[in-house]
Order: C-alpha cells, then structure tokens, then sequence
C-alpha cells in the first residue's frame, strides 16, 4: 500500500511539473511574441490565409518555420494564440523562430477551390497555370518581402497531409527556402498510402475522413465540417452491416467530391499516376536538403516515408536524410515517445528525435548554427530498442533472405522438400477476419503493434512458426511476399503478416507469449501482373502472387520465433473482397461469395517471405 501511494505522489508531482512548466512557457510567449493574421497574395489573384507568430525583439534577423495545411491554422482572432506551449515548437521559439502556418487554398479561410491532392504541374505557362508548389513559391516570397527581421532563409515541414504540401514546397524551388521536411508525406495514395494499398481500398479510415473533411466549403469559414455519426459503437458491425461500397456511398449522399473520383478509378491509371508525388523529385534543387520523417508503426502513411525517401535517393542529387522511429502517424511530434500500446522502447525517442534531429537540422540551414553531420539513416530497431544510424538504406549488410512455409504450420530457412503440399483454408465474406483484437472499437494507434493471437486461433487464419531462434536476427529493409496458391474463385486479396512471438515467460508479464504484429500488408490478386490492368484468377489453378511489404527495422531477440500468418480479409480497415472479378464499387450484396484458398509450400511451389537479414 505504501509503495502505491509513494507511486501515485510520484506522477502526481510529474504532472504538476509539467503543468507548471507548460505555464511558463505559455506566459514566455506571450510576452515575446506577436501574432499577425493576413491574407497573402498567389500569382492568380487569390488570397490565402496566414497566421504569423514572430518574436517581438527585432536586434537580430529571424528564420521563417513554415507549414501549410488543409486542417486550419486555427486559432482564428489575433488575440487566440495556438497552444505552442503544449507543443515541441515551443523549443523553435525560444530559439528565435518566426513560425508560419498557412490554410492552403480552398480550405478554412483560404480563397480558392480546394482539390485533393492536387498534382504538380510542371509545365506552367500563365499565372493561371497554378498547384501546391506556385502556391508555396508565392507565400515564401511575400513572407521573406514583407515580414520584418526575418533573415532570408525559410524551412518547410509537416506531417501527413502537410507532409505533402512539404514535398511540393520542395518542388517550388524558391531561392529562400533553404531545408524541408516532409514527415508521414502522403506520397502514392493507390500503392500504400491513405486511400489504398496495392489496390485495396481502405473503407473505414476513408469514410470517417471524407465524410467531414471531404464535404463542400463553398466560402472562408472558421468552422470544420462533422463526419458521419455511427448509428452503433461497433464499428465492424456497421461495416459488415453496411455491406457494400455503394452503400457507403448512398451514406455520403452525393456530398463528397473526392470519394465520387475514388470510386471512378478502382485500377493504378493515370488519376492516381499524376497524384504520385515521387514523378518529380528530380524538381528538387541539388542545394535543399531534405529530411524524410516517418513512423515504423504509422498506419496511415508508412509507405510514404519510405518510398519518398528511396525515389529522391535514385532520382535527385540532394543531401537527403531518412529518420525512421517507433512511431503511430505523427508521435515524434507528441510529448511521449516512450511506448506503443503495450509495446516499451525504453527512452523518449519522441524527444530524442525533436531535439537531437530535427531542430539541429533547422538550426544549422536556417541559422548557420553548429556543425551538423546526421548520418545518412537513423532509424530505431523496435525488438531490441536501439537506434542504429547507416550510411545507406536499406543497409548494405542487408540481404534479402526466403523464410518458407511448411507443412505443419512450420517456417523453415530450407525449401521444402515435399509434393503437393498446401494448407488451405475458407474465407468467408460475411465473417471477415478482425484487423485487430478491439477491431470493433475506433482504429487505436497501437494496433500495427497488436498481439495477434486473437487471429492465430482462427480457423481463417494459416499460421506458421519458426523453432525458438537460438540467436538474435535483425531485419532492416523491405519485405516481399511470395505466395503460390490456387482459388475456386475469380479473385481474392491475401494479408500477409509478420510477427514476433515472446517467449512464455518474457521478463515482462504484458508481454508473455505476445504475438507483436511487425508489418502487415495486404494485396489484391486481381493485381498481381498490373495494377493498370487487372486479371482474373483461372479457379483451381496454381498462380504465383508477389508483392512488397513496407520496410522494417527490427530485431527477433534470442529465445522468440518469428511467425507468418496468411489470410484473406483485414476488416473493416480493408473492404472486404467480393472475392470474384468485380469492379469492388460496383459489386452489391448478392455479389460476395466464399472462397476456398490452397497456399502451397512443396519443392515445386515453394510459398516464402522474403526477409532483410542483416548478416553483421
């Protein structure tokens, strides 16, 4: 009893610190700031809205921190202040900087017609001719002109969807802006990011998205729009109950212009080719350096970090640098980086990253301030947790390694030596499997780090182990799937899963024979020779289907097994498959049907993952 109360003084004490220091920070502020709301000018006439915080004490220049955004830079009113108290920007203050925040047209209190992600056009003729990256080049330029004691030099960073408008800021090419950030970018939004993976739709994030933030703003306003109000708690069953795409589409009424163009372009065509933000990296300037954020754990935009990273790695001449942690969608910029779930990492990697990578990172480019070497990758390995820094990503001593499915639910380094060997299993549209235990509930951070065994003890759900690992095995790369199975149907989509299995008895009693999801990935078969132009499966035949996993970065400890599942649904996060060769947006009620799955591991069809072993 004593050390529970001893306990409960001590996070009391740590609350009111925090609570005390956020106070200061808040008057500090305050007094040694100004804040300024203005309309800024783009070549086309139109105006967008601009909050602007500068420090009061002009005896010396200042560098301009500037983010644009479609969520508001609200508080609106010049005397509401954002809470940067609360916030890491409160470190940029203290260090001078003038912070930026601008609604991107269309949105807020922003003039203009709004458009989702809004490609680059890289042939512009006419002030007329405009995208993200014209808009930048214009804010930048008015801020540099018309802001008093600024210094010249500007950075640009944002998470998610401001990580785009970051990648397009890099696209601007204006003289002044001298570092960029894009965290969580959005990069392909039919690949892995957001809107699908590897062409299968994610029904449950999209509709709750685009039932708000989707719906027409036809003048300035302050206020956001309300997304749809479930008639139930239970958000699997509203999605099994809804049933259809069209259903949900009926829910929308007719109000979401996005959602209208998502369901007119089920295939990889040229919609989603000109949103894909790594066709013009080679518009970044050899002299902007860019440091590509990004959360191994990051459900909404992963893929994104990494692929963005990888395509200005190949196509530009940039400094570019990659910073991968442990991290849900934006938790580097939270105050508390020190877990996932029930998933420990043992140190403030959320601190750790705000001031020994990003700021300096600021601080030397926008004010010359201290040597600066950040390596080429610094990425934190979850399962050991520890930072690791390289010199090139995927690192060099990385070699791509098959792990084979076995019979008797095994996974072995050997290629299996048996004949016609499969596991099979029913996959049932109307009992979908879960992508999480609490599938039921609102999608929590933590569920890419989730124990899987409710999953493993599904009849759904094939299952194969490794023996227990008598050494330590670090992967750091991308994964790729290799499955060869034959279907009595005409489609069907395979989730393959990797995870790490703690031993009975961990050290840590949340953590007793845990199944942590390592990555997941999920792909439609319809798509596995083009994504531009899909196929039918032949029923009863046996077909190879190869796709990517995003990149990893982590250790299974000595004493764990590493497992593999194979499924076919990952609901509600991903529309279920009718599991036939159906346009999914056209398909009704009566279109989804069972589907029986072999997943062969004999020597002619040797089903495998493709694992980044580190070999030193």
């Amino acid at each position: 009893m004593m050390v529970r109360k001893l306990n409960l003084l001590f996070l009391f004490l740590i609350s009111f610190a925090a609570v005390a220091q956020n106070q200061q920070d808040s008057l500090w502020i305050r007094e040694n700031y100004t804040k300024i709301e203005v309309m800024v000018p783009m070549r086309d006439g139109v105006s967008l809205f601009t909050s602007v915080y500068a420090p009061k004490d002009n005896s010396e220049k200042h560098p301009i921190l500037f983010t644009r955004t479609p969520y508001s830079c609200s508080p609106y009113g010049k005397d509401q202040w954002r809470a940067f108290w609360n916030r890491y920007e409160r470190y940029y203050m203290r260090e001078g900087y003038i912070i930026v925040t601008q609604d991107v047209r269309g949105r807020y209190m922003s003039e203009g017609k709004f458009v989702d992600v809004r490609p680059f056009n890289k042939d512009k003729k006419s002030a007329t001719d405009i995208d993200e990256a014209s808009d930048t080049y214009d804010a930048i330029d008015w801020m540099v002109k018309n802001i008093p004691a600024n210094n010249g030099n500007v950075g640009v960073k944002g998470i998610s969807y401001p990580g785009f408008y970051s990648t397009m800021a890099a696209y601007s090419r204006h003289p002044a802006l001298k570092a960029v950030s894009p965290q969580a970018p959005m990069t392909d939004q039919y690949m892995g990011d957001d809107e699908h993976h590897n062409g299968v739709f994610f029904a449950m994030d999209n509709f709750f998205f685009y039932s708000g933030f989707g719906k027409p703003r036809p003048v300035p306003t302050t206020k956001g729009s309300s997304g749809y109000k479930l008639p139930t708690q239970d958000r699997y069953q509203f999605f099994l109950d809804t049933k259809t795409i069209r259903n949900l589409t009926n829910l929308l009424k007719d109000s979401v212009a996005f959602w209208k163009e998502i369901i007119k372009h089920p295939d990889y065509d040229a919609f989603w080719q000109a949103m894909d933000t790594r066709n013009f990296v080679t518009q970044i300037p050899d002299a902007l350096p860019t440091l590509i954020v990004g959360g191994l754990f990051d459900a909404e935009d992963c893929y994104g970090a990494w692929r963005l990273y990888e395509a200005i790695e190949k196509k530009a001449h940039n400094d570019n640098k990659l910073v991968m942690g442990p991290w849900y969608h934006g938790q580097w910029a939270s105050n508390d980086g020190s877990k996932l779930g029930p998933v420990k990492f043992e140190s403030n990697t959320a601190l750790y990253y705000q001031n020994q990578i990003e700021i300096p990172f600021f601080d030397h480019y926008l004010k010359d301030k201290g040597t600066y070497a950040l390596p080429e990758a610094t990425v934190f390995f979850s399962g050991e947790n520890k930072w690791r820094t390289f010199d090139h990503w995927p690192p060099t001593s990385s070699k791509l390694t098959p792990l084979y499915l076995q019979s008797g639910q095994k996974l072995s380094w050997q290629v299996p030596a048996g004949k016609s060997s499969f596991s099979e299993y029913t996959s049932d549209p109307e009992k979908p499997v879960p992508y999480a235990k609490n599938a039921e509930s609102s999608r929590y951070n933590h569920y890419m780090v989730d124990d899987q065994r409710f999953a493993s003890r599904r009849t759904d759900v094939l299952t194969f182990q490794t023996e227990v690992l008598t050494d330590d095995i670090s992967l750091a790369g991308m994964l790729t799937a290799e499955l060869f199975s034959a279907v009595n149907t005409t489609d069907v989509d395979f989730v393959v899963k990797l995870i790490d299995v703690f031993p009975d008895k961990s050290g840590d009693v949340a953590m007793d024979s845990y199944q942590m999801l390592v990555r997941g990935e999920i792909m439609r078969a319809r798509y596995r020779n083009s994504f531009e132009k899909p196929e039918p499966l032949a029923p009863g035949k046996v077909e190879k289907v190869r796709f990517d996993l995003p990149d990893v970065a982590h250790t299974f400890k000595k004493g764990h097994r590493i497992m593999v599942h194979v499924q076919s649904s990952w609901f509600p996060l991903a529309e279920r498959s009718p599991q036939k060769f159906i346009n999914i947006f056209e398909a009704g009620e009566g279109d989804f049907q069972k589907a029986t799955i072999r997943i062969f591991h004999d020597a002619a069809h040797s089903s495998r993952i493709l694992l980044p072993v580190m070999t030193k």
